[in-house]
């Protein structure tokens, strides 16, 4: 379903704080969701280090704009919460999973459970991240890392679409041997890979492996040239550019640096051909309410 100017706009809500149990991200999830925001999304960390020497690719200064004590519910686990108190109408997903850190048997097993269990598909917005120390701490391999995430992807495409795929095992003799393996319930609606980033490598992977892009906090003026590597990459591919679904993260709060959601932007979205906007709530706003009155400021000024 498509919101104002035709474009959908959805809520990535804020991570879970003291001042933001369950109960009050549930009042925020279905003030969304009367407020006419068309779907919810969760980011995603796993394990954060006190001190670090990455870079975090979203700040002018290369610093993350969360703390090593921010909380971050697990994104999976929280749709399905949240999937279960909401209207059926409601898409999920996430921004962004990082699918790397994953097993991606194990990711596509939940995704499907997931689905099966919300009688929903899911936007699957995923990346590889940005933190060394993060890929050490779960024993994933940093290096190599778009590589790993497009193998990932094709296993988990066949795993979720066939209900099955066949595995190299071995017998108690060491013997090698290909054996078809069974996985059930099957996924109840699609399951969306939407890459995110900007890399020419994020390029490739969105030309050559998903279902669409959605960059991170890129200001509206910036699109158009992104828009243009993308085509460029998807040519490369012999993929039709016209086939990708394309969402935009504007930015954090209601009146975000990078720009806002208002009647104004949302026309500028559509003529790129974005589907979708997504609002960032602020990480830890101080309450429910102080939330709820962004997501009312920018329905209001959206014409919802």
């Amino acid at each position: 379903m498509s919101g104002p100017a035709g474009v959908a706009v959805g809520v990535r809500l804020p991570l879970a704080t003291d001042q933001l149990p369950p109960a009050e991200l549930l009042a925020i999830a279905r003030a969304a969701e009367e407020l006419g925001y068309t779907s919810l999304w969760f980011g995603d960390h796993v394990v954060l280090p006190r001190a670090t020497a990455s870079t975090y690719p979203h700040t002018s200064d290369g610093q993350r704009p969360f703390s090593a004590d921010t909380p971050w519910v697990d994104p999976l686990l929280a749709l399905g919460w949240v999937a279960g108190q909401i209207g059926p109408n409601m898409r999920i997903g996430t921004s962004v999973l990082i699918l790397t850190l994953r097993n991606p048997v194990l990711l596509a097993k939940q995704l499907s459970s997931l689905s099966w269990l919300s009688q929903r598909g899911i936007a699957l917005g995923v990346g590889t991240g940005w933190l060394r120390e993060e890929y050490d701490a779960v024993g994933a391999k940093f290096e190599g890392r778009a590589t790993t995430a497009r193998l990932a992807i094709e296993s988990i495409r066949q795993l979720v679409s066939r209900g099955g795929a066949e595995f190299t095992v071995r017998s108690h003799d060491t013997t090698v041997r290909k054996e078809q393996f069974t996985m059930l319930p099957r996924a109840a609606g699609p399951i969306e890979f939407l890459w995110g980033g900007v890399s020419p490598a994020a390029m490739r992977l969105v030309a050559r492996a998903c279902d669409g892009w959605i960059p991170a906090k890129q200001p509206l003026e910036n699109l158009p040239h992104h828009l243009e590597r993308l085509k460029r990459a998807c040519d490369d591919a012999q993929r039709d550019f016209s086939e990708l679904r394309l969402v935009a993260k504007p930015g954090p709060g209601p009146d975000p640096g990078s720009g806002a959601i208002d009647r104004d932007t949302l026309p500028c979205y559509r003529e790129l051909g974005f589907s979708e906007v997504i609002l960032e709530l602020p990480y830890g706003p101080r309450d429910a309410g102080d939330a709820i009155e962004v997501l009312k400021r920018v329905a209001v000024r959206s014409g919802m």
